[in-house]
C-alpha cells in the first residue's frame, strides 16, 4: 500500500508541528521552578469566638442603655390613629411598616 501526500499537505503538517513545538517549549519554560505548597486556610476558632463574645457584650451594653432610657420616663409614647396623624401636619411621628421604621 502506497500513500502519496501532496506538497500542500506536507507544508500544512510542517506548520502544525512547528506550532506544537513552540507551544511545548513555551509551556516548558513558563513552569515555575518551585511550586508553592498549598496551605490550608484553617480559621482560628478561638479568635472567632472572642469576636463573637465582644459583639455580644456590645449588644448587651446597647440594650442596657435602651432599657435605662425607657425606664427613666424621658421617652413619651403616644398612639395616634391615621386621622389624628393627618390632623397634625407639623408633628413628627414614627411610621412602622413591615419591620422597617422611618421618622416622618
Amino acid at each position: 500500500m502506497t500513500v502519496t501526500v501532496d506538497n500542500y499537505t506536507r507544508v500544512l503538517l510542517t506548520v502544525i508541528s512547528v506550532l506544537l513545538l513552540a507551544v511545548t517549549v513555551g509551556l516548558w519554560y513558563e513552569t515555575p521552578s518551585v511550586i508553592p505548597t498549598a496551605q490550608a486556610g484553617i480559621p482560628d476558632s478561638g479568635q472567632q469566638l472572642e469576636k463573637l463574645i465582644l459583639k455580644a457584650d456590645e449588644i448587651n451594653a446597647s440594650l442596657a442603655k435602651i432599657s435605662v432610657l425607657l425606664t427613666s420616663g424621658k421617652v413619651k409614647v403616644q398612639v395616634l390613629t391615621a386621622e389624628q396623624l393627618k390632623a397634625k401636619p407639623g408633628s413628627k411621628s414614627l411610621k412602622i411598616n413591615a419591620g422597617t421604621s422611618t421618622l416622618k
